[in-house]
């Protein structure tokens, strides 16, 4: 039996069953190799089986891809045994199935050779270069025969291009429904506040009406205030018709609050001031009724007072009178002329600097703060007031 020349040795040499592959299907393989990095492929191999003296030995001439083996496995499936078969009679007519090789992305050193339905993986080939023109013929149809690149169709393209005009139609529409929406709620709003400004002049014009109703008992009640009544309802009115009560709205946490009526307050310093009077009055006549018992002061609006009484008693007040005066000549308090004298009584005193002092330190020390720095200063000729050493004596005005 001749052997092939010029070959190469992938491997170990097995002793009883040596593999050559001729140089396509090794090409054909490494192709499929690099693309079996992620999943594993698996290639079918054809050839030639001889045996010599105890060796057999197997001729590799046709090698293509399985689509059912994709895990290593010692008897082949009824699938896949006769897709082997369906691809040796389209391309390799003449030769007959020898294995498989599963493609993992690694280097090829060995194949799975099938003999009697069970698979054994052997190790080592060698790889030659002869004619071989069936793994040629398939290597070019199966180039020609890639799926070529896929061509848009014009109603596929029609069909997804309306379904987009669909969705963006759709899309303006959801926002045309979220702009009336938004539009209504601000009318709702619109009107709300609408509603709460005519509650407002609703109370103030009752408000108002309170107030005259107020002013004319007041004026009925008691005839000397009526000037004061009327000039206060007059100030009152005039601010009304100037601050625009109707205006006088709030808005609190997107809410809209009715104010405070100017009304209220007028109506508020009215009443006060009037109590404030009569309180007054009354302290006043209170004032008189205790001092007419004691016989000093006589009133004019004591009904029960005689009039002989009016001429002795306005003479004993200027003896009363004279009493609170000496208490009084004692308020200009004499804490005034110590002030005076305070300026006179400033003899310097002697300081000794010690460890740490400043002289902002020394001054807040005895002065409570350092506003005589710049006296200090000038007292004892220091023209840097940080450079100070221990142990000297300074003077302290």
């Amino acid at each position: 039996m001749e052997l092939p020349k010029n070959v190469t040795q992938i491997g170990e040499v097995n002793p009883h069953c040596k593999i050559y592959v001729e140089d396509y299907v090794i090409s054909y393989i490494k192709q499929l190799n690099r693309h079996a990095g992620d999943k594993q492929l698996a290639v079918a191999v054809y050839g030639i089986r001889k045996e010599e003296a105890g060796i057999d030995y197997l001729f590799l001439y046709g090698a293509c891809k399985l689509n059912f083996l994709q895990r290593e496995c010692r008897h082949l499936s009824q699938a896949v045994l006769q897709e082997v078969e369906k691809q040796r009679k389209r391309y390799f007519s003449e030769y007959s199935f020898l294995g498989y090789r599963l493609l993992d992305g690694e280097m090829v050193e060995g194949f799975h050779i099938c003999e009697q339905g069970v698979c054994r993986y052997v190790e080592g080939y060698a790889q030659f270069y002869e004619k071989n023109d069936s793994m040629l013929s398939f290597m070019l149809d199966e180039r020609q025969g890639e799926a070529p690149p896929e061509e848009l169709d014009r109603q596929k393209y029609d069909v997804v291009k309306k379904r987009q005009e669909e969705r963006r139609a759709s899309a303006e529409n959801k926002g045309g429904q979220i702009v009336r929406y938004r539009r209504r709620e601000s009318r709702k709003k619109q009107s709300g506040t609408s509603k709460v400004r005519l509650r407002n002049m609703q109370l103030t014009a009752a408000a108002s009406f309170v107030m005259l109703g107020v002013v004319g008992l007041a004026i009925m009640s008691n005839g000397e205030k009526a000037d004061d009544w009327k000039t206060a309802a007059r100030q009152l009115l005039e601010g009304m018709t100037e601050k625009r009560l109707p205006d006088a709205v709030e808005v609190v946490n997107n809410s809209v609050q009715p104010g405070v009526i100017v009304a209220e307050d007028k109506l508020t310093d009215a009443i006060l001031k009037e109590n404030a009077a009569a309180t007054s009055g009354m302290s006043e006549e209170g004032q008189q009724s205790e001092i007419q018992p004691s016989g000093t002061v006589p009133g004019d609006q004591t009904p029960a007072g005689t009039e002989q009484s009016t001429e002795p008693v306005s003479t004993q007040p200027p003896a009363a009178t004279p009493d609170p005066a000496p208490t009084q000549q004692p308020t200009p308090e004499p804490t005034a002329q110590p002030e005076e004298t305070e300026a006179p009584v400033a003899e310097p005193t002697s300081y000794t600097v010690q460890k740490g002092d400043t002289l902002i330190g020394i001054c807040i020390q005895k002065y409570g703060s350092d506003a005589r720095v710049a006296e200090i200063c000038s007292l004892n000729n220091i023209h840097n007031p940080d450079d100070i050493k221990e142990g000297a004596r300074i003077l302290l005005p």
